[in-house]
């Protein structure tokens, strides 16, 4: 590789002090995801990171800590070259994307799971071999329940429904993308218990081309005070117009003894002395908001409102 190929910003930048970490870039190869992509990318995979974290501390019972690490492009091949073989590795097709994605599990992390799903303390050593189809099947139904979380995640960007296609052992036999193709690589340190490892999600540049433009950060984020105050009124109206919420209606509240509330039986009546000249308030998901007088319309209990609640929200 030539000097007119490759510049060494390292080399470059030494006689002004550069600082340590810094990295070669290769004019041959460019980044096909922006900085911009890569950003959004992260914030989605943080909320994702969050959200296993609930799933495998729920299902395992156990301390379960997913903690995003970083997001970086590279090839395919490369990516595949940094994973230990044998890994637990799930195709997944992401609908209505092409191509697919890989989700992929250390060896420790993925037994450790395995024995809190059997009963155990998830801290026995891990073999070094591929999982048997019942531990396959077992880790699938862990799987499903995270691929759930990573759908609701991908959700500011694209709804998509993933699947699972297979599941491999050798990095070498995932192939879902051509080893020169750029892939996003998205890197989690994962804790079960004692156990520890990183996991990661691979995604081909060719599976999110068809909504990468839609992922830059002035898109997703931008400030909405430029906007006309009208059609943004009118957007939030039509996006919380379907929205459901609890309504109810409530009497007076009624304080009672805790011994009082321990004494309760089958019959037992409680006043609520409620006035009968006192409109109801009727709460709007736990917030006040109207005052209403009962009656009846038809056969169906009903409420006429009478006013606003003074405690309401402005």
């Amino acid at each position: 590789m030539g000097a007119a190929d490759r510049v060494s910003v390292a080399t470059a930048t030494s006689r002004k002090g550069a600082k340590p970490g810094a990295m070669a870039f290769d004019f041959r190869r460019p980044n096909k995801f922006s900085r911009d992509h890569v950003r959004a990318f992260q914030i989605v995979h943080e909320t994702f990171a969050r959200q296993l974290s609930t799933v495998l501390a729920t299902t395992l019972r156990a301390v379960a800590h997913v903690t995003l690490t970083s997001v970086e492009q590279l090839t395919y091949d490369e990516y595949v070259r940094s994973l230990p073989n044998p890994s637990y590795m799930v195709i997944l097709s992401l609908n209505p994307l092409p191509g697919a994605a890989v989700l992929q599990l250390p060896l420790p992390i993925a037994f450790a799971a395995i024995d809190r799903l059997l009963g155990g303390s998830g801290d026995a050593l891990s073999p070094k071999r591929p999982l048997t189809e019942i531990e396959s099947n077992l880790m699938r139904g862990l799987v499903g329940r995270a691929l759930r979380e990573l759908e609701y995640a991908y959700e500011t960007l694209v709804r998509v429904e993933v699947e699972v296609v297979q599941q491999e052992f050798n990095p070498q036999f995932a192939q879902i993308a051509a080893p020169s193709d750029m892939a996003l690589a998205v890197n989690f340190e994962t804790r079960i218990g004692e156990k520890r490892g990183t996991s990661s999600i691979c995604i081909p540049h060719t599976t999110m081309q068809p909504v990468l433009e839609s992922l830059a950060s002035q898109q997703l984020f931008a400030d909405r005070s430029s906007r006309d105050p009208y059609e943004w009124a009118r957007a939030l109206e039509e996006a919380i117009g379907g929205v459901c919420v609890e309504l109810a209606v409530r009497f007076e509240s009624v304080a009672l003894a805790s011994q009082e509330i321990i004494d309760l039986q089958v019959g037992d009546i409680v006043p609520l002395e409620h006035p009968v000249d006192q409109p109801l308030t009727v709460s709007v998901g736990d917030v006040p908001c109207y005052e209403v007088v009962t009656g009846r319309r038809g056969k169906r209990l009903a409420g006429l409102v009478v006013g606003n609640h003074t405690t309401r929200l402005r």
